[in-house]
């Protein structure tokens, strides 16, 4: 198949992104002469903007000069004015059809159960279930674009970070005179997707005592007062000397810097949320706590190193494919039954 101008568009959220990281390089693996733009959130733009195998960034910003009814006409012409030949899109919103659909592109490629999928797409495909997300995106292109070896291309996620970032990430350690720090994201988007606040102090209190490793809480600056919620609760139950070696610096990062954070740092251990995703394209030991999703929705970490931890054998999950913003059963036995040792034995194994 001939591709010179292609668009990829993934304009869901910051982990989704991060994940497509794969899909997009083995693009330029088989199309290395065509042009590749992918089209982003804003907040989004930042992971995508040092990787070598994107071309352009286009960003779709909603909440402002994409607003409204006139702010979609402009983007959709944005997008036809560029010419693109093939756009892909394994995002399902209507709004992303809808764009697709005015784009001029001959070959249009989306999913079967995306919303208009009749109107946008001259190629619709079934999105598979049971798949982790980084294969199924592998597994999507190659049936877009006919090429077969693409399923057997590179899982490795990649987040590239500039020396200013990484000026930054080591600039906070030397500030908080640390060395290879332990890393809890301990926020979602998604309230149920959170784990407990006694469950992150008591957790905390295992890594500093057993392992040795100051802790650092981290993630956006809107993740600040969940994260001062688990330090309360440390400083409630647990010894003053523990405290002192805790520290919060959400929201204290961009995102390139929360990435080379991650490098200079031991292992994290986050929600089912996108520092699950940064976490394995810094190379470093993950373990995702997942309780109201489930693995087999496909956004558990695959690369070695890495792993989850649940609490088995309740009918009620998933409960969704993001969860919710309250229990649906109202018990949220997933993650208030699920204790801190249990985190930490699972933790130890990613750690051999």
């Amino acid at each position: 198949m001939n591709v010179t101008n292609a668009l990829l568009i993934q304009t869901a959220f910051i982990g989704d992104v991060v994940l497509t990281t794969p899909m997009i390089a083995c693009f330029k693996r088989f199309f290395p002469e065509a042009k590749l733009s992918v089209l982003v959130k804003p907040e989004a733009a930042a992971i995508l903007r040092r990787n070598p195998h994107v071309d352009a960034l286009l960003i779709l910003d909603k909440a402002g000069e994409h607003r409204g009814i006139a702010g979609m006409r402009s983007a959709m012409r944005m997008i036809r004015q560029a010419n693109f030949d093939v756009v892909l899109s394994p995002h399902r919103s209507h709004r992303t059809s809808l764009l697709v659909a005015r784009s001029g592109a001959p070959l249009r490629v989306g999913y079967l159960e995306a919303g208009f999928s009749k109107l946008a797409y001259n190629r619709r495909l079934p999105r598979k279930q049971g798949q982790a997300e980084i294969v199924r995106l592998l597994d999507f292109l190659a049936e877009a674009l006919e090429i077969p070896g693409a399923r057997q291309f590179s899982t490795e996620l990649e987040v590239h970070v500039d020396e200013a970032a990484q000026r930054g990430a080591r600039e906070l350690l030397r500030r908080l005179d640390l060395k290879t720090p332990a890393l809890i994201a301990p926020s979602s988007v998604w309230e149920t997707k959170r784990w407990t606040p006694w469950g992150f102090a008591h957790l905390i209190r295992l890594i500093v005592e057993r392992l040795r490793k100051p802790v650092l809480l981290v993630g956006s600056k809107q993740d600040r007062a969940i994260a001062e919620l688990c330090i309360d609760q440390l400083r409630l139950s647990h010894p003053d000397w523990i405290g002192r070696k805790v520290f919060n610096v959400c929201g204290e990062t961009s995102l390139p810097e929360l990435s080379a954070l991650m490098r200079e740092s031991a292992f994290l251990v986050s929600n089912d949320s996108a520092p699950v995703h940064f976490g394995c394209a810094a190379r470093i030991p993950t373990l995702a706590i997942f309780g109201p999703t489930t693995p087999a929705l496909g956004y558990a970490p695959l690369r070695e190193h890495s792993g989850v931890v649940e609490l088995a054998g309740l009918a009620c999950r998933p409960c969704g494919t993001h969860g919710a913003r309250r229990c649906p059963q109202r018990h949220f036995r997933c993650m208030k039954d699920l204790d801190a040792e249990t985190v930490f034995t699972r933790l130890q194994a990613v750690l051999r």
